[in-house]
């Protein structure tokens, strides 16, 4: 009997700091290199005039400073793994109304994407993770790629709206 509560004792404790290990905070630093480009993609989805569009910005030519005081921001953030890890896709089903896209490249190789909603859903290399204040970091990420000297604006693209229709609803993209 002392061998079979010693074996529940031993497996209960090995369970538990399992879960611990699993569930504990990761960090973007480990996905986010200073060795690598890095192209941002912002989408916010808003309602103008009673009609919903998808206001949308692309960062290709971020520079240098920009570049490091991401990493910097991303070093502060964590996310965790959710019980739909495991299995996930890194589909995500609640979105919020602003979204942000971290594609990192080595040269023109994709090593890896981040995808973060303000809803607190985070998408990290194809699984699903969460999150606590996802819209604090998208805002801050957005203060600072918008940051740019006076003599080089080319940290960002310049939004062009894009009108087009689906099923009877008129939408727009600002890109």
């Amino acid at each position: 009997m002392k061998q079979k509560t010693r074996f529940l004792t031993v497996g209960v404790i090995t369970l538990f700091i399992g879960i611990i290990i699993f569930f504990r905070p990761l960090s973007f630093s480990d996905v986010v290199s200073e060795n690598y480009q890095i192209n941002i993609v912002l989408n916010e989805l808003e309602v103008r005039n009673g009609e919903a569009y998808i206001a949308s910005a692309d960062y290709e030519a971020i520079t240098e400073e920009q570049t490091d005081a991401l990493l910097a921001l991303l070093k502060k953030h964590s996310y965790r793994r959710t019980f739909g890890t495991l299995i996930s896709d890194g589909s995500l089903s609640r979105l919020g109304n602003k979204t942000i896209f971290i594609y990192i490249y080595d040269d023109i190789s994709l090593v890896s994407s981040v995808f973060v909603s303000s809803s607190g859903d985070v998408a990290v290399n194809g699984k699903s993770y969460h999150m606590r204040n996802a819209e604090s970091l998208i805002e801050q990420i957005i203060e600072i790629l918008e940051q740019s000297d006076e003599s080089d604006l080319l940290g960002y693209s310049m939004k062009q709206e894009i009108k087009f229709e689906i099923g009877g609803v008129e939408n727009q993209i600002l890109s």
